[in-house]
């Protein structure tokens, strides 16, 4: 019997992966063995309830607390450096400047150890190699995991976690291949693989192409297969409720047209709940032209105590914390089957959703729902290495803005404009949301698990042909 040892992190590898066809296919697989590893500071690690939904006939769930050191995460964080200094581009650049403007002395620090470091892959390759000899003593700690289920394949789920790294480590060292899904659309901007995979799963050619130009990898490296929690919005398009029972659910008249405003953490985006009261208050002036109902749908790594003073407008706006919690230590996602339909009734149904610089203008696009993108910073004017302004200039998100499929507010004057426009007339740049679904979702099928599935079964079955 072959295995699959699948990496567990957080939320997004269970909704991509777990609730998906990936797994259901996988786990259909009477002849292979399925182990789903929950790794260090994961809110799955040690979780009662998530071993009770996953575990049971072929799949396993093992709990893997091998964390990380301080002088491992230092040499990742240098031949990340470097291999950013050899592929410059201009979310790297725009760090830097906004590194510059807020912290002179450090800007400093960076440019010179950059400068020490230089541009050399073989310096990379060093730095691995002195990794791999200075920890080769952790293999020990995988030693049970590889020895008890002898592991064919090690699919990794998100190379940016940093305790992922030691079981890749180890995989190397034991010989067994790995294949990794790069979990979201601007992972490789944000940054560098821990190594050369054997295979490696992406979304779109926009990721294909950063791989091969930035990694050497060939095509046959490379496996498209579209974005796999989309799948939901093509099987669950029959289980869609009517905008009118949505709105009713959501706690608004049917009359109302539905603004969405999905939040982002206070690290990227401080000012929102500034932004959320403009929208309120336009709402109540008549600003905004058309009777309007305001639903928040926080993210789940925001501070929700940020949004009380929201409160206090009423019946005009609602709040909702998407999935379920999946520790208790803290709110951490765990997306489950009907928050997923629920999120998809979201976009189906609103008639504008408003983000900032998010993935959520992708999910919008799938249901050519009106996007407005926030560029300004609620009631403050900051300059432009501190405002949200200059996520639109970073490598991943441009590739939206050249589509023109959604607009972006650079002021509170062009939000509400933009907010009447697309109420007017909702296919208003649909042309654009079009480019974005074609050139982001390489196939909206609702068959991006099915495929993730094949590409894992059949790099099995070639690895037991060549042995």
């Amino acid at each position: 019997m072959e295995t699959v040892v699948i990496t567990i992190t957080h939320g997004i590898v269970v909704r991509n992966i777990l609730r998906t066809d990936a797994f259901k296919i996988l786990k259909s697989r009477k002849d292979l063995r399925i182990v789903l590893a929950a790794l260090h500071r994961t809110p799955f690690l040690n979780s009662k309830s998530f071993a009770a939904e996953f575990s049971g006939g072929n799949v396993i769930v093992e709990n893997v607390g091998i964390k990380s050191n301080i002088v491992e995460r230092a040499l990742k964080k240098m031949a990340e450096m470097i291999f950013f200094n050899m592929n410059y581009n201009e979310t790297t650049r725009l760090k830097e400047m906004t590194l510059k403007k807020k912290n002179y002395f450090r800007y400093l620090g960076l440019k010179f150890v950059k400068k020490v470091l230089g541009k050399n892959k073989k310096v990379i390759e060093a730095l691995e190699k002195l990794d791999m000899f200075l920890f080769g003593f952790k293999h020990r700690y995988y030693r049970e995991l590889f020895e008890k289920y002898k592991p064919s394949l090690i699919f990794s789920t998100d190379f940016l976690w940093p305790h992922e790294w030691g079981l890749i480590r180890a995989a190397k060292h034991y010989g067994v291949p790995v294949v990794s899904m790069v979990l979201s659309w601007d992972h490789l901007s944000k940054g560098k693989l821990p190594t050369k995979f054997n295979k490696v799963i992406v979304w779109n050619d926009f990721l294909k192409e950063q791989l091969i130009d930035y990694y050497g990898y060939s095509q046959n490296d490379i496996f498209v297969s579209g974005i796999p929690h989309f799948d939901y919005y093509i099987h669950d398009k029959d289980k869609l409720t009517s905008k009118r029972e949505f709105l009713k659910n959501v706690g608004t008249a049917p009359n109302k047209k539905l603004i969405t405003y999905t939040t982002s953490p206070p690290t990227l985006s401080p000012f929102e709940q500034d932004v959320i009261e403009i929208i309120c208050e336009a709402i109540k002036n008549g600003e905004i032209k058309y009777p309007s109902h305001l639903h928040v749908r926080f993210h789940p790594a925001d501070n929700f105590d940020r949004y009380e003073k929201l409160k206090k407008h009423g019946d005009i706006i609602t709040f909702e914390t998407p999935g379920k919690s999946a520790s208790r230590a803290g709110y951490t996602w765990d997306p489950d089957k009907a928050d997923m339909l629920h999120y998809a009734n979201l976009l189906s149904h609103s008639d504008v959703m408003i983000n900032v610089c998010s993935t959520v203008t992708i999910d919008a696009s799938a249901f050519d729902t009106p996007v407005i993108n926030i560029a300004f910073d609620g009631y403050e004017k900051k300059p432009y290495w501190d405002s949200t302004a200059r996520y639109y200039d970073y490598t991943h998100y441009k590739k939206i803005v050249e589509t023109e499929g959604a607009k972006i507010a650079r002021n509170k004057e062009e939000l509400i404009k933009y907010i009447n426009e697309y109420l007017k007339n909702p296919k208003l740049d649909s042309e654009g949301r079009k480019k974005i679904v074609k050139e982001m979702c390489y196939k909206l099928d609702g068959k991006a698990g099915e495929r993730i599935a094949k590409c894992i079964l059949n790099f099995i079955n070639e690895r037991g042909e060549q042995k």
